[in-house]
């Protein structure tokens, strides 16, 4: 009977001790940018130049990140797009907010949409 009280006693340890990785596991966003490809004046980014972006701007901030081509409507109009998704912790949401900011400016676009939520996940 000692064995099984001890055998219970470690298995109540480790599953208190896994509790607040849940906890911090539970303060994580899943963010999505959404990137226009067309300028006001009529042009377009091009890959070589998103890619360029992708280098120096998202890759530096962030371990890992999602792209994907989309096409996208603004204002009525078609337009090529990409989006972008990246799961982070809370704190680092800023960043994001700053990469969305950097692409407007650069490419003249009247926004970068930002959307986030919380989720789960595990690898």
């Amino acid at each position: 009977m000692g064995l099984n009280k001890y055998l219970l006693s470690m298995i109540l340890v480790v599953c208190t001790a896994c509790l607040p990785l849940r906890a911090l596991a539970s303060e994580a966003y899943s963010v999505q940018l959404y990137f226009g490809l067309s300028t006001p004046d009529g042009r377009v980014v091009t890959t070589k130049q998103w890619n360029d972006f992708v280098v120096s701007q998202i890759a530096p901030r962030f371990d890992g990140f999602n792209v994907m081509d989309s096409l996208g409507y603004w204002r009525g109009k078609a337009e090529q797009s990409k989006v972008v998704t990246i799961i982070m912790p809370k704190d680092q949401l800023p960043k994001a907010a700053l990469i969305a900011k950097q692409y407007a400016t650069l490419y003249h676009q009247d926004s970068v949409m930002l959307v986030h939520h919380p989720v789960s996940y595990s690898y």
